[in-house]
Parts: C-alpha cells; sequence; structure tokens
C-alpha cells in the first residue's frame, strides 16, 4: 500500500487545516489512499476540543479551538508538523504508539536518543520533551498529528503551558546540542513512518489532489478562533466540545 507525502511547505495554519481537511474528505470517501502532510507552521497556538483556555498566556498570535485531543500548544517555523490521513485501522492507543515509534526511529537515525514516557505522550530527549502528538478520528479517518521541534526561539513556548506542561519541558534539537536540518529530519520521519505503518512513499502535490477531488477550499471552513478569557461572552477558562 501506497502512502501519499503531500509537502506544503511553510504555511499559514488556516491554510494547512484546509488541506488537511480537504485530504480528509478523499480519504474518509475510499477516494485516495493514506496520505502524511507536511509543513511548518507560522505562529499560531491551538488548544485541542477538551483544552483550556487557561494554559495560554500570550495572544498575540491566532489562537484556534481543534478537533484533535490534548491541550493548547504553540507551533511556528522550526517545528516538522506531520498530519497524517488515513483509514483507522488502529485502536487509538497503538495509533499513538505507532506514532511515537516512527518519531522515535527518525531521530535515532540522525543521531538524536529519543524515547516516550508512560505518564505523558510525546516523544523525550534527555529529559525534555521534543515532539508532541495530537489526533483525532472522524468518519473513519485519522486528523491532526505530530510536531517535532527540530530549531528555533525556545522562549516562544513561554505563550502557553505546552499540553499542560511548563515551556522549561520542552526543547527543540538544537537546544538539545543535535546538529540536524529541518530537511534531514523531514526525509526520515518520511523513512521511518513509512516503516513503521507498513507503507510505500510517493510524493504527490496538495493541488492535483484538492482537483482530482473537485473539492473548493470554502467548502471545508476553517478552524474556529478561541475565545480570549475576559472578553464579554467568553469562556473564562474550560473550553469543550
Amino acid at each position: 500500500m501506497s502512502l501519499l507525502v503531500v509537502e506544503l511547505g511553510r504555511t499559514e495554519y488556516v491554510r494547512a487545516w484546509r488541506a488537511m481537511r480537504v485530504v480528509h474528505i478523499g480519504v474518509s470517501r475510499g477516494l485516495i489512499g493514506d496520505a502524511l502532510i507536511l509543513t511548518e507552521h507560522e505562529p499560531v497556538i491551538t488548544i485541542g476540543k477538551h483544552g483550556r483556555t487557561g494554559n495560554v498566556h500570550a495572544w498575540d498570535i491566532p489562537v484556534y479551538v481543534v478537533e484533535r485531543g490534548g491541550d493548547a500548544t504553540y507551533h511556528g517555523p522550526g517545528q516538522l508538523i506531520g498530519y497524517p490521513v488515513m483509514r483507522a485501522r488502529w485502536p487509538i492507543r497503538a495509533y499513538l504508539n505507532m506514532l511515537e515509534e516512527a518519531i522515535i526511529r527518525a531521530l535515532a537515525a540522525v543521531g538524536v536518543e529519543a524515547d516516550r514516557r508512560a505518564d505523558h505522550r510525546g516523544v523525550w530527549s534527555k529529559g525534555r520533551k521534543v515532539a508532541s502528538i495530537g489526533v483525532a478520528v472522524e468518519s473513519g479517518a485519522t486528523l491532526h498529528g505530530f510536531a517535532v521541534y527540530v530549531h528555533g526561539d525556545i522562549r516562544d513556548f513561554s505563550r502557553v503551558n505546552p499540553c499542560g506542561l511548563h515551556f522549561s519541558q520542552i526543547a527543540t534539537l538544537r537546544e538539545l546540542g543535535y546538529n540536524v536540518t529541518m530537511e534531514e529530519v523531514k526525509s526520515n520521519v518520511v523513512a521511518a513512518f513509512s516503516e513503521v505503518f507498513g507503507l510505500r512513499p510517493m510524493r504527490a502535490d496538495y493541488e492535483d489532489i484538492r482537483a482530482y477531488l473537485g473539492v473548493e477550499e470554502d467548502r471545508v471552513g476553517e478552524p474556529a478562533r478561541a475565545p480570549r478569557p475576559g472578553r464579554e461572552g467568553a469562556a473564562q477558562s474550560t473550553l469543550v466540545q
């Protein structure tokens, strides 16, 4: 079975979200096979559907509530974002374990010693979190996925309690002393992901997929902006589905 590898480059969050939703239509309806969307985001904060706005400390960049599990997190340049859109043929716990395993193998291939923790999802190196995971399943297909912190300013994470952690528990690979490039990590993530899931990677162009499906992006809408605490009519802390 093949894996469509779709590279979007550096994108505003809404555009990547829409691309993910378009591809999800194709996968969930059996019109295309499994896909892995890769991107880097412009600075953005996302909050999982049961997360808390109280975990956001700064509102100077867009903040969205999205379908995935987990709490608030920051994304920005220097993070490899992966959105696997796949037919959901594994129990969710097994699927999450496989995502972690793929990231651990990919990092090992570039000399990074990484592992998982029983008490917290994601991938860790030298006692700090270097990759986060948050997923959703709709209509029999997965959404959202993972972020690998390759480089960038770690102080950007101070805008949030990332996934309920203090931002000091987060680290980029560069900060930990690993001299790896985004392209190296990306290449090895594709290889390891394909190996773990037993798929054959093949490059695909997003616009070709969208044209084949005949789906206009405005049809899928856009993610919801988070209500800022303290504003009239806004939720004060807790976000619910």
